[in-house]
C-alpha cells in the first residue's frame, strides 16, 4: 500500500480512537487568518516574524543523513553585541520538529526566551522529519532512507549536532567546550540512549534538561501505541509500508492541509491520541500555527520500535529500555538472508541500554501528572534507574500532558523559568 494511502488510513484510525473533547474548530476571524498565514510557512518565516535573525545549517551525520538545524540569533536591540553566548541545543520529540520551540509568542516560546537571555540557541531536527529529509546516498522516496529508529538518532544525529555546535562555538570570541541540552519526548529517549553508550558525548554536555522524559513505557496510556504494540509487525508493514509514518503537512501538501484546515479538531485528535495535551494549558486560538508544522515525519520502523517498547513492558515484569528487536529468525522460508538480532548485534536478543552507566552530565527532569506517553510512574522509575548523584533536579507539574511542555501557553511559568535558573 502506498505511503499516502496508508498514512490516511492510520490517521482515520487514530481519529476514531481519540475521544479528546474541548478542542474547537476555526470559528473566528483570528484563527482563519492564522490558517491562511501559516499554511505554507517555514522555520525562517516563523522565527523572523517574531523579530529574530536566524541561520539555517545543514549537518551531515556519519551515516549520510543531512539534518536541518536552525540557530536563533539575538534581536539587534537585545544584547546582540555580547561577545560570549553559551550554546544550548533544543531537541524536539516524537513526530515533531524544531518549530515546536517557537510556535508561541516571544514570551512563551523557549527558543525565543533563551535567545533573549543571550544563549546561543540551536534548534535541531531528527532524520526524516519535515526539515531533515536529505541523505548523501538515498532519496526520501526510497525504502533505504527510512531504515532507522531512535537508536540511529542516538548513535548518529545527536553526536553530530553536538560536535557541530561545539565547533561553531570554538570559532567565536568566547569558546565553550560544552553545550547544554534540552530535550522533549523522544528527544529525551534518544539522549538517554546516546549517553548510555557514548561517554565522550556525555562529557560534552554541561547539563541535560529532560521534558516529559519517555524512556520506560510500562504505564503508557496512549491508545494508538497500545494498539500498535498488539499488531504483528507484518500486519503493520502491510498497512503502512516500510517507509514514512504520518508525513507532515509540509510534505503532504494540499490534501492533508485542506483536511486540517477544515477540521482542525480531527488533526489535533490524531496528535493527542498519540501523545496528548491539555486544552486548559494550550492556547487553542493558535491551533492553525501548530497544525502548520505538526505532525512531522518519522519512519514506520521507528514507530515499530516504540510499539516494541510498549509490548515488552506489557510482557515483562521489570523495566527495560532496549534497542530495536530484529527477531531471532535470520532467513526467510525460501532461505534468503534477512535482518535478525544475531546478524545485527551478535546476540539472540536485542541488547538493552544500561542507564546506570550515565554518571554525567547532571540531569534535570520535568514531567506531568497526566502524561499519556511519559507516565509519572515510569518517570519515577527512570529517576531511580539513574545514578543518584546524576539527577540534580526533578519537578512534577499538576495537570500537564505530553505536548504541554512545548505548546503550553503557561509553560514559561511552570517550566521555562526554572530552566533559566538551571542553566
Amino acid at each position: 500500500m502506498g505511503i499516502l494511502k496508508g498514512s490516511i488510513l492510520l490517521g482515520l484510525f487514530f481519529l476514531l480512537l481519540s475521544t479528546q473533547a474541548g478542542v474547537v474548530a476555526l470559528q473566528n476571524a483570528q484563527q482563519q487568518a492564522l490558517a491562511v498565514e501559516y499554511r505554507h510557512a517555514d522555520m525562517r518565516y516563523l522565527v523572523e516574524r517574531a523579530g529574530y535573525p536566524v541561520e539555517e545549517h545543514f549537518i551531515e551525520t556519519r551515516d549520510g543523513y543531512v539534518l536541518g538545524v536552525y540557530r536563533i540569533l539575538p534581536q539587534p536591540t537585545a544584547g546582540a553585541h555580547r561577545r560570549c553566548r553559551k550554546p544550548v541545543i533544543l531537541q524536539h520529540g516524537l513526530l515533531d520538529s524544531s518549530a515546536t520551540w517557537v510556535v508561541n509568542s516571544k514570551s512563551q516560546s523557549l527558543g525565543f526566551i533563551l535567545a533573549d537571555a543571550s544563549y546561543d540557541t540551536w534548534l535541531t531536527n531528527s532524520r526524516g522529519n519535515a526539515f531533515s529529509r536529505n541523505h548523501t546516498g538515498f532519496l526520501p522516496d526510497s525504502k533505504a532512507f527510512w531504515d532507522f529508529t531512535f537508536d540511529d538518532m542516538a548513535a548518529y544525529d545527536l553526536p553530530a549536532v553536538v560536535e557541530y555546535v561545539i565547533g561553531k562555538n570554538a570559532d567565536s570570541l568566547c569558546p565553550e567546550q560544552k553545550v547544554a541540552l534540552i530535550a522533549h519526548s523522544q528527544g529525551t529517549t534518544l539522549s538517554f540512549a546516546a549517553f548510555s553508550s557514548n561517554r565522550q558525548l556525555r562529557d560534552k554536555i554541561s547539563i541535560f534538561i529532560a521534558l516529559a522524559p519517555a524512556v520506560y513505557t510500562k504505564y503508557v496510556s496512549s491508545v494508538p501505541l497500545q494498539f500498535l504494540a498488539r499488531m504483528h509487525a507484518d500486519t503493520l508493514v502491510s498497512i503502512l509500508g516500510e517507509e514514512e509514518f504520518l508525513p507532515s503537512q509540509q510534505d503532504m501538501s494540499d490534501l492533508f492541509g485542506e483536511f486540517c484546515t477544515l477540521s482542525p479538531e480531527s488533526c489535533i485528535s490524531i496528535l493527542t491520541a498519540i501523545c496528548g495535551f491539555n486544552p486548559n494549558n494550550v492556547d487553542v486560538k493558535r491551533l492553525p500555527v501548530y497544525l502548520a508544522f505538526a505532525p512531522s515525519g518519522t519512519s514506520v520502523k521507528n514507530m515499530r520500535h516504540w510499539a516494541q517498547q510498549v509490548r515488552r513492558a506489557e510482557e515483562t515484569a521489570g523495566y527495560q529500555f532496549c534497542k530495536f528487536d530484529y527477531g531471532d529468525v535470520c532467513t526467510t522460508p525460501s532461505g534468503a538472508m534477512m535482518d535478525c538480532n544475531q546478524r545485527e548485534y551478535g546476540s539472540v536478543t536485542a541488547p538493552c541500554y544500561d542507564l546506570d552507566t550515565i554518571q554525567a552530565p547532571p540531569i534535570a527532569m520535568f514531567y506531568g501528572t497526566h502524561d499519556k506517553l511519559a507516565d509519572p510512574m515510569d518517570v519515577q522509575e527512570l529517576i531511580h534507574s539513574l545514578p543518584h548523584e546524576t539527577v540534580v533536579f526533578s519537578k512534577k507539574i499538576a495537570g500537564y500532558e505530553h505536548i504541554d511542555f512545548t505548546w503550553g501557553a503557561n509553560a514559561h511559568t511552570h517550566v521555562y523559568n526554572d530552566i533559566l535558573v538551571l542553566l
